[in-house]
């Protein structure tokens, strides 16, 4: 269909915006009366008023750090600890969540020149961070300001997850049913479409679960492992379709070099075996689309170094 030719012309041009392509798809999915589909091309256009409903590629942790004075010394701008806080409120303090619509993702990506994105915490959160710092044996810390900050390559990450999945799904209808002229006989496959979307776009049921119907993988984004757990970052692995032989391959590196902590960068032999895997998913070995490989290792081994 010349629609479905319109929209991958659209997303291999990286020099045009996504939401014109989302808008196309919006009207392809109306016709074809898939409302999953129509449900996630309007909370990308629109963003996402929900945070129950934000899929996991838009969910990021940031770093905190701040200015805070120790005896007769000042520093500026250092990490700051978050052990000893109940977990639910850690993980809201280093929670990054997207909930922007696609065209606000875009500006933000064009016009920040700083390369980094951050929150200021108000003083009432600051003071209860610099109180659990304070049991931890510094009872004369002062926090003076408190901040969670993160890259703008979360960002660009994120568009780059919604144009290759959105492309993904389209060669696919293209793959299969290219022959296909008239609406009416494409409306008839909508079983089948259904499946595809399912195999190349993120489908969010609202609890944060990723869903991957593709026969060689089973996905989740709920990630299960514990910090410096080998055994729990190959099963997890194993889970999202990896095979045995690349798993392996992982868990002896690993340990073998330190990441970045402050600037969340993976070692050179983590980013190559990454980048390995995202071969895989393009060139179809690993049935992926290439979007959601990419998210989905990084928050695995972000997770196992407990960054």
């Amino acid at each position: 269909m010349k629609l479905i030719n319109n929209i991958i012309n659209e997303l291999i041009d990286t020099d045009k915006s996504i939401s014109s392509s989302l808008l196309k798809t919006k009207v392809l999915a109306s016709r074809l009366q898939n409302k999953v589909l129509l449900n996630w091309v309007t909370n990308e256009l629109k963003g996402y008023d929900r945070s129950s409903e934000l899929p996991a590629y838009r969910r990021y942790k940031g770093n905190l750090t701040g200015t805070y004075i120790n005896g007769n010394m000042q520093y500026n701008d250092q990490p700051v600890p978050t052990i000893g806080l109940k977990r639910e409120f850690e993980d809201i303090l280093h929670s990054m969540d997207f909930n922007q619509s696609i065209s606000s993702l875009e500006i933000l990506k064009e016009e920040n020149k700083s390369g980094k994105l951050e929150h200021t915490f108000p003083a009432e959160v600051t003071g209860l961070i610099e109180q659990n710092w304070r049991k931890m044996g510094n009872p004369y810390l002062q926090l003076i300001n408190c901040k969670k900050s993160i890259s703008v390559n979360a960002v660009v990450e994120i568009l780059a997850f919604v144009r290759n999945n959105l492309l993904d799904f389209m060669l696919k209808i293209d793959s299969e049913f290219g022959s296909i002229t008239e609406l009416e006989e494409l409306i008839t496959k909508k079983e089948e479409i259904a499946t595809i979307m399912n195999q190349t776009i993120i489908n969010n049921s609202g609890d944060g679960n990723v869903v991957n119907t593709g026969d060689k993988t089973k996905i989740s984004s709920t990630i299960n492992i514990r910090k410096g757990c080998k055994e729990e970052l190959a099963k997890h692995l194993h889970d999202i379709g990896l095979s045995k032989n690349d798993t392996s391959e992982i868990i002896e590196i690993i340990d073998t070099e330190k990441p970045n902590y402050e600037n969340n960068i993976f070692g050179q032999k983590v980013n190559s075996w990454t980048q390995k895997m995202l071969g895989k998913a393009l060139d179809g070995s690993w049935n992926i689309g290439i979007g959601a490989a990419g998210n989905l290792i990084s928050e695995a081994i972000k997770t196992y170094y407990g960054m």
